[in-house]
């Protein structure tokens, strides 16, 4: 051998220059083994039947490709994480990857309330990874030489953490407690006795053949509404309205921003005409699990009752998971095409009107024409509205508007509001009728954000007949409203953390929608004025609504204002200038905004709270009118809305009503006094627990919404024959009856 003089010795000491250490990934003990098995198949059978709910709808195809590149998406991005983690690791990176993955997927396949969500997706972690650890380690023998107390100890553990899984798979499936409580029902705090009346229950089908058909685009996407009796109708640009249409969805649709079809489905009474015209437009659902279905019970009955109903198809323009990336790629603006899209919908509409060869030619009552809208469809009618009456379009006054349709009469049903703000103002209605319902039990828009749009509606000539009212209806959802959406407020596995066993059967939501929407169009489109009552006292309504809670409100044209706490910050003076507000004995007398859970635009109201033991004088709160502008007579009644604010009142019925004193005075001194009960009980405010038991702290609903009071003159005299209502000039409510309340009081004036 070469002597290349270096010995043996330093051969073995000499090291590289550089030198890469490799350290092998050790292989998962059963135990791990058995955690990542378990929580991948527990997350995937969830993640898989989530997928369904939001891709389902559109083939398997779709739906296996939508699924798995997200699937595949997110376990590279956990993978990144885990990567960024392992060099800290206490845990094997597999399992972090694993748990990584599963804790995004679960999050995303249970959105609901935030904070039960994230409770719900550690349990479902921690307990699966514990238990799927603990049988694998059994399964592969760990314990077969392990000693007794140890292996009692592991199975123990195993059969606590598999009860444990087995009550919260169990919690997850079910609907919830049946419990509903409504201590206050219209038919207790309403007695038979206090109304008589002549009128028909309006949610009865009407004398009238209903006959239907569809109409749309040549571009039609839905095979269901190319019918034998179909119209056709011209697509329009929409292109200015919305922003990111993508490809995937001009695939998923057939047709682009610039080509939107006109769809609907039309029921019609038979008969020469003309009929009030009626539209009616969905909200935000899945795109290609269609909405204008699910209002079919509205068409025939009023169509049965002399209007002609359309329910419109704007599905193109709701969420779609795949065309949008998930949420990366939402489309942009939609709010203003869905309101434009109904004006567009008008235009046809005028022309089959005047159309000899169209089958309603001269059938349609083009001066009457009302607009229903649900969820996001309801803030799209209000749009509509507005547009109606502009000039151009707000976000880009080059495109014209000339619409000027006489839109009469707004229903907004369990509505969105402020999403869409035309050059950044709320959105204003004036000189229409407008209804708003809405559930305490709404588990998407949870917050009666209506009443915004309710106070934003003004009346310009005290000598019309038009008025405003709202319905809040206790145990009512977000979805039943609509047969197609149903109890079920979300998409998917989310819905299973909400307590829908407590809401209003589906059947009776129906019929509460049915009567209040009927009287409504009856008392705006068909002149029936008598229905005009039904919103002024949902005492008239008792015998044809459910029995559950109710609080209303109601405003006319023909009223005068006296208060309404919007016109400054003084809580001294009236909104009708020369009177003046007094309190006396008050704990808390301020004017604020009123705080809702999600207030979009805020309104104001006089907030006063008292307590007797505090105080040496009778706590009381005044209005004094003014010396002249205002014409009161014995036919005239005293009205205003008040919101019980008292948090300690609970909806079990442990509490009794909060109860007040109504009195007015004359010029010289003659006083009359009503109790608020005389009328009606002043209920506390309604609590939803929307969450499933024992988790209902992390999604509750309780707001101040207020109730209308109208006391006629003529019962105060009948108390003091010589009360004077031409002179009177005091309404004093007298705090003497309840030892402790907090309320807040608007909209006071002479009707």
């Amino acid at each position: 051998m070469e002597n290349t003089g270096v010995t043996a010795e330093e051969t073995t000491n000499k090291r590289p220059l550089f030198s890469i250490k490799k350290k092998r990934i050790p292989s998962l003990t059963p135990g791990w083994k058995g955690a990542v098995a378990a929580l991948s198949i527990v997350t995937l059978l969830i993640y898989f039947i989530q997928a369904y709910y939001y891709l389902g709808s559109r083939g398997a195809s779709d739906y296996w490709i939508g699924s798995l590149l997200f699937l595949f998406a997110t376990l590279a991005l956990t993978g990144i994480l885990t990567g960024l983690l392992h060099w800290g690791k206490k845990l094997p990176s597999r399992y972090v990857w694993a748990m990584l993955t599963s804790l995004l997927l679960l999050l995303i396949s249970l959105l609901g309330p935030i904070p039960l969500t994230l409770l719900i997706t550690v349990c479902i972690l921690i307990s699966c990874s514990v238990l799927g650890a603990l049988l694998y380690r059994f399964i592969s023998g760990v314990y077969r030489e392990a000693r007794t107390w140890k292996k009692v100890r592991a199975a123990a553990s195993a059969a606590i953490t598999l009860v444990f899984v087995c009550m919260l798979g169990y919690w997850i499936v079910s609907e919830g407690q049946k419990e509903f409580a409504a201590p206050y029902p219209l038919q207790t705090v309403k007695p038979a006795e206090a109304y008589t009346t002549l009128l028909t229950n309006p949610a009865e089908p009407g004398t009238a053949s209903v006959k239907s058909l569809t109409y749309g685009s040549h571009s039609t996407y839905r095979d269901d509404l190319s019918t034998e009796m179909m119209l056709t109708t011209k697509s329009v640009d929409g292109s200015a309205f919305v922003g990111d249409w993508t490809k995937r969805r001009t695939s998923t649709f057939g047709f682009g921003a610039g080509a939107m079809p006109l769809n609907g489905t039309v029921w019609y009474p038979e008969g020469d005409g003309p009929f009030p015209l009626v539209l009616i437009v969905h909200g935000n659902h899945l795109a290609t699990k269609y909405s204008d279905p699910g209002y079919a019970y509205l068409g025939e009955l009023l169509a049965s009752r002399g209007h002609i109903v359309v329910s419109i198809d704007e599905n193109f323009l709701n969420s779609s998971p795949f065309n949008e990336l998930f949420v990366f790629k939402p489309l942009q603006g939609e709010n203003r095409a869905r309101g434009w899209l109904l004006l567009e919908h008008l235009k046809v509409w005028e022309g089959w009107n005047n159309a000899r060869n169209n089958p309603f030619y001269n059938k349609v009552d083009m001066e009457k024409i009302a607009l229903i809208g649900h969820s996001r469809g309801a803030e799209a009618v209000t749009t509509a509205a507005a547009y109606n009456k502009m000039t151009s379009y707000p976000e880009n006054a080059n495109i014209k508007f000339d619409y000027n349709f006489n839109i009469r009469s707004i229903v907004s049903i369990a509505g969105t509001d402020g999403q869409y703000k035309p050059a950044g103002q709320p959105m204003s209605l004036k000189d229409v009728n407008y209804l708003a319902l809405h559930g305490t039990h709404d588990m998407d828009v949870t917050s009666f954000v209506g009443t915004s749009q309710y106070y934003r509606t003004e009346f310009t000539d005290r000598s019309s007949e038009f008025f405003k009212s709202y319905v809040y209806i206790y145990g009512a959802n977000h979805g039943q409203f609509n047969t197609e959406w149903g109890k079920h407020d979300g998409v998917g596995l989310g819905n299973k953390l909400f307590n829908t066993a407590g809401l209003l059967p589906q059947d009776q939501q129906l019929q509460a929608a049915k009567v209040l929407i009927s009287s409504f169009l009856e008392a705006t489109l068909q002149e029936n004025t008598s229905y005009q009552m039904v919103f002024q006292d949902l005492g008239y309504a008792r015998d044809w609504l459910p029995e559950t809670m109710y609080i209303s409100n109601y405003w006319d044209a023909n009223t005068l204002t006296i208060s309404s706490y919007d016109e400054d910050s003084d809580p001294g003076t009236t909104t009708l200038p020369g009177g003046s507000l007094k309190g006396e004995g008050l704990k808390t007398w301020k004017e604020q905004n009123v705080e809702m859970g999600h207030t979009t635009d805020p309104y104001n109201a006089v907030a006063l709270e008292w307590d007797q033991t505090a105080t040496s004088s009778t706590p009381v709160y005044r209005v004094i009118l003014p010396d002249q502008g205002i014409d009161i007579s014995n036919q005239s009644s005293i009205v205003f809305s008040i919101a019980n604010t008292e948090t300690d009142h609970d909806v079990d019925g442990a509490d009794a009503p909060v109860e007040i004193t109504v009195v007015v005075e004359d010029d010289l001194g003659n006083t009359s006094r009503l109790p608020l009960s005389s009328v009606s009980p002043l209920l506390p405010m309604f609590e939803a627990a929307l969450a499933k038991s024992p988790f209902a702290l992390f999604k509750t609903t309780k707001e101040p919404v207020f109730q209308n009071y109208a006391f006629q003159l003529a019962d105060f005299i009948a108390m003091n024959p010589d009360l004077n209502p031409e002179q009177i000039r005091k309404i004093s409510f007298v705090f003497d009856q309840s030892e402790k309340g907090s309320i807040m009081i608007r909209d006071i004036g002479i009707q």
